[in-house]
């Protein structure tokens, strides 16, 4: 009997070695504990085998992510990580060892088709990588790669002199307003295009300030210098931005997530009117960043890839909306998209 017992209490102690109890708490979108009115993601965190394993959740309790670490903290990954779109098609899979990418990458889009297969070596690309295009066919092939080879086809548009530069010459706009002895409080949100050539058009205020603030950034952005332009394939294209601009050293006002939301869906209602579909679909996967549970997000989104001629990531877009309201789409397109 004694022996019985103690080979009970053996086997209790060693499970609870190897895996503990499930602990549940909400994040915010920098992974950080908060509230469940704060929150924009659930997460579950589980020790199995020294390693923790993570599971994150939309609020709508559908999959997010799956991860792995090395550290109750959650710094170091590794393993195997899985990311999720909201319509619960996969998004990325991708390995980590030592919090590097090790090994292969694949990247979908929202319809499921691949849009990248990639490899790393301890965080270096390597190996062959193939991108494809929205339906599927191949848009580029290249083989024995490395981060020469990558940047020479794939690199983001860059300001003179790089990040560092480009906060510095956006704190001016400030700057030039206080020397007129007025003093302006208040933060924006604007966007801007950067065109083949390195030029900035289509400056936006998304989040507005006062007409001398909106008129000074407007001013200043057009009057940026070249940049280095957005490549793709081997070829410059035009790429999309966002900067924060806050005016006041003493400025302390905080945009609520639902706000900087708000705003971005208003202003791509604006370009979809103006037939600006591109642009508009840019903004609203900004809108759905701060606030994912919004359903008209995904049915403006889903119009504007629907004028593009692109039904399937329309479709996709408005099963979203339709599980978010079940009353927001109009039987016409619920009998397009197969959905009930």
């Amino acid at each position: 009997m004694k022996k019985s017992l103690f080979l009970l209490a053996f086997l209790i102690f060693a499970s609870k070695g190897h895996s503990q109890k499930l602990k549940t708490y909400y994040i915010n979108y920098k992974n950080q504990k908060t509230s469940k009115l704060n929150a924009k993601f659930k997460r579950t965190v589980q020790k199995q085998n020294d390693i923790w394993v993570v599971q994150d959740y939309y609020l709508n309790d559908s999959l997010k992510r799956t991860s792995n670490f090395n550290d109750k903290n959650l710094t170091q990954k590794t393993g195997v990580f899985k990311n999720y779109y909201p319509n619960g098609k996969l998004s990325s899979v991708l390995e980590f060892k030592n919090n590097k990418k090790h090994g292969p990458e694949k990247a979908h889009y929202i319809t499921g088709n691949i849009s990248r297969l990639a490899h790393y070596n301890m965080g270096e690309a390597t190996g062959k990588w193939v991108w494809y295009n929205e339906d599927g066919s191949v848009e580029n092939e290249l083989d024995n790669i490395n981060p020469n080879i990558l940047n020479d086809n794939y690199a983001h548009a860059e300001f003179p002199g790089g990040k560092k530069k480009l906060m510095e010459y956006i704190k001016k706009v400030d700057y030039d307003l206080r020397k007129g002895n007025m003093v302006y409080n208040g933060k924006t949100i604007t966007t801007f295009q950067i065109n083949e050539e390195g030029k900035v058009t289509n400056v936006d205020i998304i989040v507005n300030g006062t007409k001398q603030m909106d008129s000074a950034i407007i001013k200043h952005l057009y009057n940026m210098p070249k940049w280095k332009a957005n490549k793709k394939s081997g070829k410059y294209v035009t790429s999309n931005y966002v900067v924060p601009i806050a005016f006041g050293q003493q400025n302390k006002t905080m945009l609520s997530d639902k706000v900087i939301g708000e705003a971005f869906y208003n202003s791509s209602v604006n370009d979809y009117k103006e037939d600006k579909f591109d642009l508009a679909i840019f903004k609203l996967l900004k809108a759905i960043s701060y606030n994912h549970m919004e359903a008209k997000y995904y049915f403006l989104l889903g119009h504007n890839y629907f004028q593009l001629k692109k039904q399937d990531f329309a479709c996709e877009n408005w099963t979203i909306a339709n599980s978010l309201d079940g009353g927001i789409l109009k039987k016409e397109i619920k009998d397009l998209c197969n959905l009930k």
